[in-house]
Formats: structure tokens, C-alpha cells, sequence
């Protein structure tokens, strides 16, 4: 889904950056930065740096659309909408397999 000038997917930004949905600013910072200390690709051997590269660009990807007030509100009102769609197409099961990230 496409809201404004973002890409919004089914991607759960707050279980990515390891934090709770009603984080404040602050505590999405911090979790983003060690996040990156941890997944930089420098600090994985060449074999894992493109492993670690998608992984800091999914990182990158929830800090930014988290630490913005407008499009972390598009995202709360798109996961509303998906949440619902998806129990009313798949039921318990669906939203069972969305959580346990095997949608």
C-alpha cells in the first residue's frame, strides 16, 4: 500500500527495531543505534556483509518511518486496516501466522 510518499508493507517496524508501540522518540533512537552497532556491516566478516546490509536497511527502513509523527501515524492506521483485512480474509489462523512472522 502506498501512503503519500511511502510504501507502507506488512513489515512490523516495531518488532525490527525491538521496541514497544508506544515508544517515544527517544527510545526508538536508542534502540536504532544499537541496533546498528550490532548489524553495521563492517563488523561482519565479507561472507555476512550483504546478510548484514539488508539487515541495517530494514533498520533504517522502521527508524525512518518511526521517528517521523506523520508517516509513523500512517503506518499505525495502515497496520490497523491490514489487521482487520487480514481476520476477516483468514481468520484466528491468518493473524496467528502474521505474529508468529510467517505471513
Amino acid at each position: 500500500m502506498v501512503c503519500g510518499s511511502i510504501d507502507i508493507t506488512l513489515k512490523d517496524y516495531y518488532r525490527i527495531l525491538e521496541v514497544h508501540p508506544e515508544a517515544s522518540a527517544e527510545v526508538i533512537d536508542r534502540a536504532y543505534k544499537a541496533l546498528a552497532r550490532k548489524y553495521h556491516p563492517d563488523a561482519y566478516p565479507p561472507e555476512q556483509r550483504e546478510w548484514a546490509n539488508l539487515r541495517m536497511q530494514e533498520i533504517n527502513e522502521a527508524r525512518d518511518v518511526l521517528n517521523d509523527p506523520e508517516r509513523r501515524a500512517a503506518y499505525a492506521r495502515h497496520q490497523k486496516t491490514e489487521f482487520w483485512r487480514l481476520f476477516w480474509r483468514e481468520g484466528l489462523s491468518g493473524l496467528s501466522r502474521r505474529w508468529a512472522g510467517r505471513s
